[in-house]
C-alpha cells in the first residue's frame, strides 16, 4: 500500500507542468522532377541509378546517372511481333543543385562509361564513386543477355562539368545488385550478384591508399548470415551496417530482416535486433550521431507470390492438363501486376545504441525502390527509382525533420532568476575586491568546507554532468576507476604540495617552479597551464551552449556567445571570493537534480528499479573491469595509470584547484577541503555513471522519445531534461548546468588571470603597483574569456565524437609535461633546471608523435606525458651539472 502511495506520489509529480509531448515530424516535399532521358523515348524515370552529392563548391550538387527502365511497354506485356519490351539501360548523367535555397535541373547531360545500372554507389569528399553494375543487350533471337561490371570508376564536378575518373582497382569479380557504404576513408561492399545469385562477397578499399602503386580491393570475413542482393547498407557510429535482402535459392526465396554491424577497428561482425519487416531495395541513410533511417523498402511477398507462387501453381495445373486453372492463375497474376499496391511507406528509425526499432512516419508520395537516399546536410533527397513491378517515377522527395519543444514559461522564468541570482552574487563581491590577494585568494577568508565543495564543483562542472551521463550511454562503466584517483593521489598533494604551497605563500603554483629551477621552467609551465585552461572553457562553454540550444531554438553560436559575455562579466566583478560561493550552490543544484532523475527514471520504465537495472544489465552497460593491456582501449590499467596521471595534473598542479588552496586560513584547512572533494567523488561517481545507465534503460523502453537528429550524446541529457522532468525542475536543472558552467569557465579564468599577471606581468615588469596589477587582471580576464569563447565556437563546428575524451585529450597533451616538472622538482633531489627544460620540451614531442603514430586512448595521455616528461628530465639532469635550490626539495 505505501508503494502504491509512492508511485502515485510521484506520477502525479511528473504530470505536473509538463509541456507537449516532443515528437520527430516528417517534413516530405516534392522537388522538380528527373528530366526525361536524353533518348526521348517514353516512360519516364529509371531504376537503379548511381546516386550521389557532388562538391559545387559552396552549392550542394547532386548526380544521378544511368538506371534502367522499359519505355516501349510493362515486360509482361506482348507487342506485334510476339516479343517482350526491352529493358533499357541508360548512360545519361543529369545534376541537380540548390542555388538560394531552390533545387533545379543543370540543363547539361554528361555521359558515364556504359549504359548500366543495379550497381552501388558512394559518396566521398565531393565525389560519387560507382561499384559495379549491369546492363543488357537489345533482345537476340528474343532474349537480352546481361552483362555484369567489375569497373570502380568516380563522378566529380570540376570546372562547371562532370568528370569521370577510371583509374580505380577493379573489382576481383564482377557485381550487380551489392550494396555499400563508407566508414572512415574506407568503401565496403556486401553482397551482390556474380551472375550465379546471391554472395556472401565482402570486401573493402582504403581510399587512404589511393597513390599507392598496389592499391587494391581486400576481402575481409563475411558476415554468419545468408547470401543476399539489394540489401542496404549504411556507415553510422564507426561501423558498417548490412541489412535486410533477398536470396533466391532451390525454387524459393528468403526475405530477410537480419541486421549485422561490422567493426573495423576490431574486424568483428556482430547480430542486432531484426528489422519489423524486409525493406529489401529500400534506401537507408545515416541521421544524428547513431541513428539509421530506412525509408521505404519492398516487403517481399508479392515478389514471392508473383516470381514464385503463381509460377508454381500455373506449372502443377499444366502438369496435371487443366488450362482453364493455368489460364486463371495467369489472369489473376496478370491482373496483380497492373494493379500492384506500390512498396510499403513506412519510415523506420533504428538507434545503434538501444538496439531498438521504431517507426517514425511515412513517405508523402509515392514510394520508391532500386534507388539511393543521398543526406544533403540539412535535408534528404531521394530521386526517381521503381514504384512497382516495371513502373519508374521521375518523381524526387525532400525530407527533412522538425521537433516541437515546450520549455514552457515556468522553466524560463526559474532559469532567469537563477542567472540573475548568480550574476547578482558576483557584484555583492566585487565591493570586496581592493586588491590581487581579494582577487585571486579572497584575503584568506575561505571556510576549508567552502573551499573543497569549491574544488569539487569546479571539477564537477557541466563535463561530468552532462558528458559523463552521455559516455556510460553509449559505452558502460569502465572508466568508473578513472573516478576513483583523486582517492589515491589525495595523501600525495597533502604531504608533498600543499606544504611548498603554504609556506611559500605562493599566488600561482608555478611560482615554486622558479625557486626550484629557473624562470624558463616557470613560464613555459604557465604557459601550458594557460593552454589547459583554454580548453577547458571551450569545452565548459560548449556543452551547456548545446542544452540552450535545444531548449530555445537559437543556434549554438548564438548560445556561445550569451554565455560567454554573462561568464565575463561575472568573473570580472566576483573575483575568486565569488566563484567559490557561487560553486557551493551549484553543487547542490547539481547533485540534487542529478539525484532527482535517478529517482524519477525508473517510475517511467516497465518494471521499475529492477527492469532499469535488468534492461542495463543485458546490454552491459555495467561492466567495469576490463584487464587487457591495450594503451588504445579503456581497459583497467590504461584508465587507471591515465587517471592517476590527469588527477596528479588537476590537484597537484591545476591553478584553478591549488588557487583554492590558498583560500583558506592555514594548511590544515586546505588539507581538509582536498579530503572534502576525495571523499564526495566517490557518490558523485556512481550518481553519474548511474545516470548513463539510466538513460540507456528509459530510451530503450522509450525508442520514440528519441532525436534521431541529434549530432551527439552529449545532447542527451538535456533533451531528457526539458522533455521529460516536470516544468520548475526542468529549468532548475537546466540553469544548474548553465550556473556550473560558469563557475567552472569563471574559476579557469580567474585562475588564468592570476597566472598572467603574476608569472608574466608582475614577474617580468618592475614596479608593479597593486592598481596596476589588478587593473590588468581583469583586462586579462577579458582577453581569456572571448579567446575561450572563440575556441568554444570552433568547437561547435569541429566534428567532436565525445566531449569527455575531447577534454582528456587535452588534459594530457598541455598537462601531462607539467605535471612531470612538478614531479621532478618534488620527488628528484638531483633534477636540475636543465633536465626540468628538457623534460617539459621532449614530453611536448613525445606527446605529438604518440598521437600521429599510436591508437593512443586519450586517457592515457597524461601518463605518458608525465611519464615521458620525467624520464627525459633525470636522463638530460645527468648533463646539466648541479641541481638548482637543493632547499626546495
Amino acid at each position: 500500500m505505501r508503494n502504491q502511495s509512492l508511485r502515485f506520489i510521484i506520477g502525479l509529480f511528473l504530470c505536473l507542468g509538463i509541456g507537449a509531448e516532443a515528437t520527430t515530424r516528417l517534413n516530405w516535399q516534392s522537388l522538380p522532377a528527373l528530366p526525361e532521358s536524353s533518348e526521348g523515348i517514353g516512360q519516364p524515370g529509371v531504376a537503379g541509378p548511381f546516386v550521389g552529392v557532388l562538391s559545387g563548391g559552396d552549392i550542394p550538387l547532386v548526380v544521378v546517372g544511368g538506371g534502367a527502365n522499359f519505355p516501349e511497354g510493362l515486360p509482361w506485356e506482348t507487342r506485334e511481333d510476339g516479343t517482350a519490351p526491352p529493358k533499357i539501360y541508360h548512360d545519361t548523367i543529369f545534376v541537380m543543385e540548390r542555388a538560394d535555397g531552390e533545387w533545379r535541373w543543370l540543363d547539361g547531360r554528361w555521359k558515364l562509361p556504359h549504359s548500366m545500372g543495379y550497381g552501388a554507389a558512394v559518396s566521398v569528399d565531393g565525389e560519387v564513386i560507382c561499384i559495379g553494375g549491369e546492363s543488357k543487350n537489345r533482345p537476340v533471337d528474343g532474349k537480352q543477355t546481361r552483362e555484369l561490371f567489375d569497373s570502380v570508376f568516380s563522378i566529380s564536378w570540376v570546372g562547371g562539368g562532370i568528370e569521370i575518373d577510371t583509374e580505380f582497382p577493379s573489382l576481383p569479380e564482377a557485381l550487380t545488385s551489392p550494396s555499400a557504404a563508407v566508414v572512415g576513408e574506407k568503401i565496403y561492399v556486401a553482397g551482390g550478384d556474380a551472375g550465379q545469385g546471391a554472395t556472401t562477397t565482402f570486401l573493402c578499399l582504403d581510399l587512404a591508399k589511393r597513390m599507392d602503386t598496389d592499391w587494391q580491393w581486400e576481402k575481409l570475413p563475411n558476415w554468419a548470415g545468408s547470401p543476399r542482393v539489394m540489401a542496404l547498407s549504411v556507415g553510422q557510429s564507426d561501423k558498417f551496417w548490412l541489412m535486410s535482402g533477398r536470396h533466391v535459392h532451390d525454387g524459393s526465396v528468403d526475405l530477410l530482416k537480419d541486421v549485422w554491424s561490422f567493426d573495423p577497428s576490431s574486424e568483428q561482425w556482430n547480430r542486432h535486433l531484426d528489422l519489423p519487416r524486409c525493406v529489401m531495395a529500400g534506401t537507408v541513410v545515416a541521421s544524428g550521431n547513431a541513428h539509421v533511417l530506412v525509408i521505404g523498402g519492398a516487403e517481399g511477398e508479392l515478389f514471392r507470390k508473383l516470381d514464385f507462387g503463381f509460377s508454381e501453381a500455373i506449372a502443377r495445373a499444366m502438369a496435371d492438363g487443366d488450362q482453364a486453372e493455368a489460364s486463371e492463375l495467369e489472369r489473376q497474376k496478370l491482373e496483380l501486376l497492373n494493379n500492384h499496391p506500390g512498396f510499403s511507406k513506412d519510415v523506420l528509425s533504428y538507434h545503434t545504441v538501444t538496439d531498438t526499432w521504431v517507426s517514425l512516419g511515412e513517405i508523402d508520395g509515392l514510394s520508391p525502390v532500386t534507388t539511393t537516399a543521398v543526406d544533403v546536410g540539412d535535408e534528404i533527397i531521394i530521386p526517381s527509382g521503381e514504384i512497382s513491378p516495371g513502373i519508374r517515377t521521375r518523381q524526387v522527395l525532400s525530407l527533412t525533420f522538425s521537433r516541437d519543444r515546450a520549455f514552457g514559461g515556468l522553466n524560463y522564468l526559474v532559469l532567469v532568476l537563477y542567472l540573475g541570482g548568480v550574476l547578482f552574487n558576483g557584484y555583492l563581491f566585487s565591493r570586496r575586491m581592493k586588491s590581487t590577494n581579494d582577487f585571486f585568494k579572497a584575503g584568506g577568508r575561505i571556510p576549508w568546507w567552502a573551499a573543497g565543495l569549491s574544488i569539487f564543483g569546479t571539477q564537477l562542472s557541466a563535463i561530468t554532468f552532462i558528458a559523463i551521463p552521455a559516455k556510460v550511454f553509449a559505452t558502460d562503466w569502465r572508466l568508473l576507476v578513472g573516478q576513483f584517483g583523486i582517492v589515491i593521489v589525495a595523501p600525495f598533494i597533502i604531504l608533498y604540495f600543499l606544504p611548498y604551497y603554504r609556506k611559500l605563500n605562493v599566488t600561482t603554483a608555478y611560482e615554486y617552479l622558479e625557486q626550484r629551477f629557473n624562470l624558463f621552467v616557470r613560464l613555459f609551465g604557465s604557459v601550458m597551464f594557460m593552454l589547459l585552461q583554454f580548453a577547458r572553457i571551450g569545452i565548459v562553454l560548449y556543452l551547456p551552449s548545446v542544452a540552450l540550444s535545444l531548449v530555445t531554438g537559437m543556434s549554438v553560436d548564438m548560445c556561445i556567445l550569451a554565455m560567454g559575455v554573462l561568464c565575463i562579466v561575472y568573473t570580472v566583478m566576483g573575483g575568486v571570493e565569488a566563484v567559490i560561493w557561487t560553486d557551493v550552490t551549484q553543487v547542490v543544484v547539481l547533485a540534487g537534480g542529478a539525484l532527482l532523475c535517478l529517482i524519477l527514471i525508473p517510475f517511467q520504465i516497465p518494471g521499475g528499479w529492477n527492469g532499469m537495472i535488468e534492461i542495463a544489465d543485458q546490454a552491459d552497460k555495467f561492466r567495469v573491469l576490463d584487464f587487457r593491456w591495450e594503451i588504445g582501449s579503456t581497459a583497467f590499467f590504461t584508465v587507471l595509470l591515465g587517471s592517476l596521471a590527469s588527477n596528479f595534473v588537476s590537484y597537484g598542479t591545476d591553478q584553478a584547484v591549488v588557487q583554492r588552496y590558498m583560500t583558506t586560513a592555514d594548511e590544515k584547512s586546505s588539507a581538509r577541503s582536498i579530503w572534502t572533494n576525495g571523499i564526495l567523488v566517490i557518490p558523485a561517481s556512481f550518481l553519474f555513471f548511474g545516470i548513463g545507465s539510466a538513460l540507456f534503460a528509459f530510451y530503450h523502453s522509450h525508442p520514440e522519445k528519441l532525436d534521431p537528429t541529434l549530432s551527439n550524446n552529449e545532447s542527451l541529457f538535456p533533451l531528457f531534461i526539458v522533455e521529460q522532468l516536470p516544468a520548475g525542475i526542468a529549468g532548475l536543472l537546466i540553469a544548474g548546468v548553465f550556473a556550473a558552467s560558469m563557475s567552472s569557465i569563471d574559476s579557469a579564468m580567474n585562475s588564468v588571470s592570476a597566472a598572467f599577471t603574476t608569472d608574466f606581468y608582475r614577474r617580468l615588469k618592475d614596479k608593479v603597483s597593486e592598481g596596476d596589477a589588478l587593473s590588468v587582471a581583469r583586462k586579462a580576464t577579458v582577453s581569456v574569456g572571448v579567446l575561450g569563447t572563440a575556441f568554444a565556437i570552433c568547437m561547435a563546428h569541429s566534428d567532436i565524437k565525445s566531449i569527455w575524451d575531447q577534454f582528456a585529450f587535452f588534459l594530457g597533451l598541455f598537462g601531462g609535461g607539467l605535471g612531470g616538472v612538478f614531479m621532478l622538482g618534488i620527488f628528484f633531489k638531483r633534477c636540475n633546471g636543465f633536465g626540468a627544460s628538457v623534460g617539459l620540451i621532449g614530453s611536448g614531442v613525445l606527446q605529438f608523435l604518440l598521437i600521429t603514430l599510436a591508437d593512443l586512448n586519450p586517457w592515457f595521455m597524461a601518463f605518458t606525458g608525465m611519464f615521458g616528461c620525467v624520464l627525459l628530465g633525470l636522463v638530460a639532469s645527468m648533463f646539466g651539472g648541479k641541481p638548482a635550490r637543493e632547499e626546495m626539495v
